[in-house]
């Protein structure tokens, strides 16, 4: 089933009609988003002729145009075209896997204003080819500026033509004196799992469910959120095809750089994430790379897209000080594979070198030999790889992480250069002792 609708107005168009897109959305085992904004109010036609039965649909003429397509494969990749004006432009989408699968994605936020520095970390994260994005918010410098938001599809229209990213909300998405997220839902169409549709909302891939927050405080993010949070957190732990529980949101509950950890957020959600169990809280708002630990949850900030980068603190307070593992003012992203009960996140820096790979977990059935591990990331790294040829190098400390009556991080030998994705991922393994 394709359900299309579309909305707005503009003037004239050139003679590519494309003003954004076509990029995708919302992706779930059966379905996906597709959208895009045309210079000017015009039919479009959509076409997926790999489905079965192949599918096309004709819109009514519009400036922003939305497609939902449902009755897809889980796991499965298709072509797909958007047409305008005789302006033919393809791409390729892949369905969300059933919850065994492996799965990567990559995090990465506060891209604002440098268009330089995001558009080199962009082909970096292409080159990964992930299953998805989460950005951690500040995607433009000022939400009000229709300039910033071009800006920002330009840099990405590669990558979110062929891959769904999931956005937070940063406090420069956000529009005029009153604050107001317009902008930001015009252009994304994220899950409306949540009271207030688009703000803030929750979606599962695999065997993960992953939360995703309007951490801005001054918008009252703390009273309309919390009870949902709660509650989306404590229905992920009671699924048993949930394995694991993300959280994405722009401010950081624990930092050690310019703006330092949220004291709000801390006081008020750190305590659900460790009631529940929460893997990984990603934020961004400080322009470095960071992790720390608190009360068993993983914090990570990813906020080196692009914005001009931050010092260190000079006087953090005592709690950002504690709980902080690893700093560095660096423009980089974060490169996540989940297998099964397994996790590992890798800091990778825009040049390609890497900054730290951490892990947790196990393999399900109690599989937890380092062979069968390594076959199942190969076959993940092999599979979104062969079409591209694509090879990652860099050196960089292998990190594990048990959690046994606490925290313990082992720093192990620095990883030797990986000549291909595959190999590089048995030989971190195998540098672990």
């Amino acid at each position: 089933m394709i359900v299309a609708w579309a909305s707005g107005a503009s003037a004239g168009h050139a003679s590519n009609p494309f003003r954004k897109g076509p990029y995708l959305q919302h992706v779930r085992q059966r379905g996906i988003t597709i959208q895009w904004q045309a210079e000017s109010p015009l039919p479009a036609t959509v076409s997926l002729p790999d489905a079965t039965p192949p599918r096309t649909v004709t819109l009514e003429p519009a400036e922003i145009g939305t497609v939902t397509i449902d009755g897809l494969k889980p796991g499965h990749r298709y072509r797909y075209a958007v047409t305008i004006a005789g302006h033919r432009a393809t791409g390729e989408l892949t369905t969300a896997p059933m919850a065994g699968a492996p799965f990567s994605f990559v995090v990465f936020g506060d891209s604002r204003a440098n268009a330089v520095t995001h558009r080199a970390v962009v082909e970096r994260i292409r080159a990964e080819v992930p299953d998805f994005v989460l950005e951690t918010g500040d995607m433009v410098d000022d939400g009000l500026s229709e300039r910033s938001w071009q800006q920002f599809f330009d840099v990405e229209h590669d990558l979110m033509r062929d891959t769904v990213v999931f956005p937070a909300i940063g406090n420069h998405d956000r529009q005029g004196p009153h604050r107001s997220v317009d902008n930001f839902r015009r252009y994304f169409s994220v899950p409306d799992s949540a009271p207030d549709g688009e703000r803030y909302y929750s979606f599962s891939y695999g065997n993960s469910r992953f939360i995703v927050l309007d951490s801005n405080v001054y918008s009252f993010a703390l009273t309309d959120q919390t009870a949902w949070l709660g509650s989306e957190l404590a229905a992920a732990r009671v699924d048993s095809t949930v394995e694991h529980v993300f959280v994405v949101m722009h401010h950081p509950p624990f930092s050690v750089s310019l703006h330092g950890g949220n004291e709000a957020l801390r006081q008020v959600w750190t305590p659900l994430f460790a009631r529940y169990r929460v893997d990984a809280v990603f934020s961004g708002h400080d322009h470095v790379y960071s992790r720390a630990s608190h009360d068993g949850v993983r914090y990570f900030v990813s906020g080196g897209a692009g914005a001009s980068l931050y010092p260190r603190a000079r006087r953090p307070s005592s709690i950002d000080r504690e709980a902080t593992r690893y700093f560095e003012r660096v423009n980089h992203y974060l490169r996540v594979y989940v297998v099964g009960g397994f996790v590992e996140v890798t800091a990778v820096r825009v040049d390609g070198s890497v900054i730290e790979t951490m892990s947790w977990g196990t393999r399900p059935h109690g599989q937890s030999t380092r062979a069968a591990l390594v076959a199942d990331m190969a076959a993940l790294a092999r599979g979104h790889r062969e079409s591209t040829g694509e090879a990652v190098t860099g050196e960089g400390p292998a990190v594990i992480d048990v959690p046994a009556g606490g925290e313990r991080f082992g720093w192990l030998l620095p990883g030797a250069l990986l000549a291909i994705v595959a190999a590089g991922l048995v030989l971190v393994w195998s540098l672990r002792r």
